[in-house]
């Protein structure tokens, strides 16, 4: 028997049957029988609370079954979210994914998916997003960083996103003023932002006490002061300090993405992206950085840095060039000025994002109070040798390139 207060009492018959019959343009269909479950890995679910699902029905007199996935608001791992973003990521699927995949298609690519395929969204009677589970198509989450050969498919596949996107908006079929996308920073932080705000100043106040590194402590100290206000300048779409403008995923990093591996997965043959919920207008830097750091394996950082940022950018205009596009193209110096600009947001990643991945996620979750033991672990975070194998080499390169300033 079903609680009164389960939140998933409306997952019912009567609701698959209209998801059903809407994505498959069929009113004679008829569900028999659904399962649902919920997705336990809690590492990967920030804004949204997420179901797996199988539902049967009958359609033209035999049995079908489909896997679906289903995401609702969250009320428990929502707490460092802001109100809007499961709105933004609503938004993103019934207004930007089909159109962008569409121009791809037609331009005569093979492989023209960015996204799971959405089969219903609506905000009644609570916000839900109905997605394919792509699982059956061999695509999996892969909770690791990648090499320089897997980083590169990754890339192509966003040069692709943001080529699309920039389309819509120099043809003129999408506004950005009319959309509710904000990203990561805005003027009224979300938790989450204030989350990394502390961090960041607690960083400040731990390398002030590292012997040598009292260069880097007071610009870092100063930095902290101003971190909301250059976290703004970067993601405010009405800012003209960048040269290019297209639609961000927002939080490009492998746990928002789903890999499709080789026969012998010895490498990615394709991704698909998850989870739209920071999606924004503005520099393509923003997502480029995440792909450094958050996709990108250190070696292949490190080692092709530039490379991959080249390839983007050929992979970029080459998708330009087949969906017809004419008009003035972001050449690669453009491209780098805007990195050189949010510069600021590389800082954020290495010293708020960085760290967590070398964290105990069964105790990061209880990070999030304001005590003692969970400010002291935050602290201890940034000892870890690992953390500290990346944040070294690249403090002098942060000082040397104005990014602390």
């Amino acid at each position: 028997m079903v609680s009164k207060k389960d939140p998933t009492a409306w997952l019912d018959n009567a609701f698959f049957e209209k998801v059903l019959r809407q994505a498959f343009n069929d009113k004679a269909i008829t569900v028999e029988d659904f399962f649902i479950s919920l997705n336990t890995d809690s590492s990967t679910q920030y804004a949204s609370t997420i179901f797996r699902t199988t539902v049967s029905y009958w359609i033209k007199g035999k049995v079908e079954s489909i896997p679906l996935i289903v995401k609702l608001t969250s009320s428990k791992v929502n707490q460092l979210a802001d109100a809007n973003v499961f709105d933004n990521e609503l938004n993103l699927y019934k207004y930007y994914i089909g159109p962008m995949e569409d121009l791809l298609a037609q331009a005569g690519y093979s492989n023209s998916y960015f996204a799971p395929k959405l089969l219903y969204a609506s905000a009644e009677p609570q916000p839900v997003i109905i997605l394919e589970d792509v699982t059956h198509k061999h695509f999996e989450l892969y909770k690791s960083s990648m090499n320089f050969e897997d980083t590169k498919v990754i890339a192509e596949k966003l040069a692709r996103f943001h080529a699309a996107s920039f389309c819509l908006l120099k043809n003129g079929l999408k506004k950005t003023s009319d959309d509710p996308f904000s990203g990561l920073f805005k003027a009224n932080p979300s938790q989450g932002v204030k989350f990394m705000e502390e961090n960041f100043s607690i960083f400040a106040e731990e390398i002030a006490k590292w012997e040598g590194f009292e260069k880097y402590a007071e610009k870092l100290e100063k930095l902290a002061s101003k971190f909301l206000q250059r976290g703004i300048e970067i993601y405010n779409p009405e800012v003209d300090r960048f040269s290019v403008k297209v639609l961000n995923h927002g939080d490009f990093h492998y746990n928002n993405m789903l890999l499709k591996f080789d026969g012998e997965r010895a490498s990615v043959s394709d991704v698909l992206f998850i989870d739209f919920q920071l999606s924004f207008w503005g520099t393509p830097a923003v997502d480029l950085l995440y792909l450094l750091y958050l996709v990108s394996h250190k070696q292949a950082r490190d080692e092709h840095r530039q490379e991959l940022i080249y390839y983007y950018h050929q992979k970029f205009v080459d998708a330009l060039e087949k969906m017809g596009y004419v008009g003035s193209v972001p050449t690669l110096l453009d491209l780098n000025n805007d990195l050189l600009r949010a510069g600021f947001l590389e800082v954020v990643i290495v010293v708020c994002f960085i760290p967590f991945l070398f964290a105990d996620y069964s105790t990061a979750l209880n990070v999030y109070g304001e005590t003692n033991d969970t400010k002291a672990y935050r602290r201890q975070l940034y000892s870890n040798p690992q953390y500290l194998e990346i944040l070294e080499p690249l403090l002098p390169f942060f000082l040397h390139k104005g990014f602390l300033d």
